[in-house]
């Protein structure tokens, strides 16, 4: 059974197109799905923020290259059928390797600076979860000026409930040591 040139022809621009459009959507309109949360709080942790290859952009530009390759190649060209679907299928796995070796170059530029816990001694803050005597919570903090929630360690021994007032007394190794207020 033969393909019918047109029919092949209108099945790349269509992955051309189609592709085309969703790839420049979303990545001109990056859409924020994480869990993050912006405003003036944020937690302090150790996260991978790594980009996948089978990823919506990854795919559209799958599509979008091997699209316009594909229809170059066959329509303009006149490239048989085989040699047309290689030429589109290696540039769509060569567009998709691209463009994710270029966003992983560009998420190596973001510059993420690591908190300086030095600068809380001596602060206020106050206790997000309840702390034992000598033991570990989380404390709602401003640092860099923004509200921060980190570990800290119960320097007393003393409880801590909820909500109550507590001052760092001292900063070790990026620990945080806390008294009640």
């Amino acid at each position: 059974m033969a393909i019918d040139s047109e029919i092949l022809a209108g099945f790349y621009w269509y992955c051309a197109i189609i592709g085309t459009i969703i790839f420049v959507i979303k990545t001109a309109l990056p859409i924020n799905s994480g869990t993050e949360i912006s405003a003036d709080f944020t937690s302090i942790t150790d996260t991978d923020s790594s980009f996948g290859l089978f990823t919506i952009e990854g795919i559209s530009a799958f599509f979008m290259c091997s699209g316009w390759m594909g229809w170059l190649s066959y329509d303009h060209l006149k490239y048989g059928l085989e040699l047309s679907a290689a030429i589109a299928v290696i540039s769509g796995i060569l567009g998709m390797v691209f463009f994710t070796w270029l966003i992983s170059i560009f998420k190596k530029l973001e510059h993420n600076p690591k908190p300086n816990l030095a600068e809380l001694v001596g602060k206020t803050g106050k206790a997000y979860l309840k702390f034992k005597p000598f033991s570990s919570g989380k404390i709602e903090i401003e640092l860099n000026s923004k509200l921060s929630v980190i570990d800290a360690y119960n320097n007393s021994d003393k409880e801590i409930e909820v909500f109550d007032l507590i001052k760092v007394v001292k900063v070790e190794n990026d620990n945080v040591y806390i008294v009640k207020e």
